[in-house]
């Protein structure tokens, strides 16, 4: 509006400079000659000083402004011009910064905003549920939260059985289910310091009718340094680290699901590096999560990182083009995964959180599993490293993404005997692009990936439709088809279930109220 309302006219603004002389001149004519005269020459560009005492100055003035005044002023309107436009560039760019900042693979931290002061209620600035309002003497905020995934699932199978690693067959099951795969209560707030931080998600899904809890407590020292302890995932893989919240289908591709590490207790360090540059770094108990907790068989541990670069500074959440980028943002990406891990058959393992998984061979065997390796040995240690590299670009409602795969499994020790195998290589990728139809409204997208190892190989394509009937992210509706094919991974979540072959169709209401 502001750029718009200098755009007057050459007519308008020859008329006004006529109207501004001749009052010019009624003043001359009141006594106030040189005073005036001054004015009008720092204003309209007249001689500010001359040989001789401005002889005919009242008839210029009266006279019709000249091509090279008229010319010139649309030269000076036409700088300021520019000089608004880049300012309100500028400024756009800095308020999508701000915002993408806001939003994170965490449940985000938004603090209630100050006014009301102390009243509760829900916050429409901070998109959260106010109960306690903080201020400076009551240093004590509570926030409060709920989103809701509900997804229609329906996976017909293509072939009856799969055969794993030790040439056991297996029957594939086809299945159709309506669930609420993830519902999230949230809790957070800050207690004695606004830096003292806590966020406690209760987490509940009806896949495997279980709640538990998710969640840390953490000191914000600066934007560069944020320290937390708790339990929450390892940031191994982009897709991973992004939260289920974004995802560009209904949820996280195949590769993701095989490779990537699980939710852990441990203690991370998170924070911008510098301009551009974010990064996580944390030390957990395991990636190869069961439940037996401080009972678990042997000191396995866990180190997992990521670090980002957005050299544009307003890439935003998820790998949808939402803000429709007015230029290119680019962002490039890494996560490693380092971890020691033990075999936990040999105590009484069970999986009671439905985001979690166990590693897997490339054709979907567990790598635990007796006469996974060899007949007769079944592993009791390995040691796990990951390394993925991601890059993603939007722009003007387009987007892309990709993200690949490298694992080594090594250091395997088995009994009664080692496995036959000193190493294991597995690796993969995905690849994901989406466009809005509908200006944050309908998008269309597709998406594919794969995994690649010594004892097999499974690939997915696919693609579907997302529509926002709020026009914004947190309220979407997703319709996917995914044609599956030799899948390595298994996860309660998301349709995928290991040696399947078939179509996997879904249909997904997600809701952050």
């Amino acid at each position: 509006m502001l750029a718009s309302s200098l755009r007057t006219p050459t007519t308008s603004r020859s008329r006004g400079l006529s109207r501004l002389r001749r009052r010019c001149a009624r003043g001359l004519q009141a006594g106030r000659k040189w005073a005036w005269a001054l004015g009008v020459a720092l204003l309209c560009g007249g001689r500010l000083f001359a040989a001789e005492p401005f002889p005919d100055f009242e008839a210029e003035l009266l006279a019709e402004p000249h091509d090279w005044e008229v010319a010139s002023l649309d030269e000076s309107l036409a700088r300021r011009l520019e000089e608004v436009e880049r300012q309100n560039s500028l400024l756009a760019r800095q308020l999508a910064e701000l915002s993408a900042q806001q939003e994170h693979s965490a449940p985000a931290y938004a603090e209630c905003s100050a006014t009301p002061p102390r009243s509760s209620g829900y916050d429409r600035q901070s998109g959260v549920f106010c109960l306690v309002r903080g201020s400076a003497d009551q240093p004590f905020e509570l926030r409060a939260d709920l989103f809701t995934e509900a997804r229609y699932t329906n996976f017909q199978r293509n072939r009856e059985t799969w055969t794993d690693s030790a040439g056991d067959p297996f029957p594939i099951r086809e299945f159709e289910s309506i669930e609420v795969t993830r519902n999230f209560i949230q809790l957070s707030g800050y207690a004695l310091d606004p830096n003292l931080q806590f966020t406690a998600n209760i987490f509940s899904s009806t896949a495997l009718n279980d709640t538990l809890y998710l969640g840390w407590v953490n000191y914000r020292f600066s934007d560069e340094v944020d320290v937390r302890i708790g339990n929450w995932l390892l940031p191994g893989t982009r897709e991973w680290l992004e939260s289920f919240r974004f995802t560009l289908g209904a949820d996280r591709l195949m590769a993701t699901t095989f490779f990537r590490p699980n939710i852990s207790p441990g203690i991370w360090v998170q924070g911008r590096a510098w301009d551009g540059v974010n990064y996580v770094v944390m030390l957990a108990n395991s990636i190869n999560r069961f439940t037996q907790g401080v009972e678990r068989v042997g000191s396995s541990k866990a180190a997992s990182m990521s670090a980002w670069w957005e050299p544009t500074g307003d890439f935003g959440s998820g790998p949808s083009d939402f803000e429709e980028h007015d230029s290119p943002s680019l962002r490039l990406g890494t996560s490693m995964t380092f971890s020691e891990e033990a075999n936990q058959a040999f105590g009484a393992p069970g999986i009671n959180n439905p985001e979690d998984t166990i590693l897997r061979l490339s054709d979907g065997t567990p790598l635990f599993r007796p006469n996974a390796l060899a007949p007769g040995v079944q592993l009791t240690s390995v040691q796990v490293n990951l390394w993925a590299l991601d890059a993603a670009v939007k722009y003007r409602g387009w987007s892309l993404s990709g993200e690949y795969f490298w694992r080594v499994l090594n250091n395997l020790e088995g009994s009664p005997a080692p496995p036959p195998q000193s190493s294991i290589f597995d690796h993969g990728g995905l690849l994901q692009g989406g466009a809005m139809l509908v200006s944050r409204k309908l998008e269309a997208f597709a998406r594919s990936s794969f995994v690649t190892g010594p004892f097999g190989e499974g690939s997915e394509y696919g693609g579907g439709l997302n529509w926002f009937p709020r026009g914004v992210r947190e309220w979407r509706v997703t319709g996917e088809v995914l044609q599956i094919s030799d899948s390595p991974a298994q996860n309660l979540l998301t349709g995928y279930r290991a040696g399947s072959s078939g179509t996997l169709y879904q249909l997904q209401c997600f809701i952050d109220f």
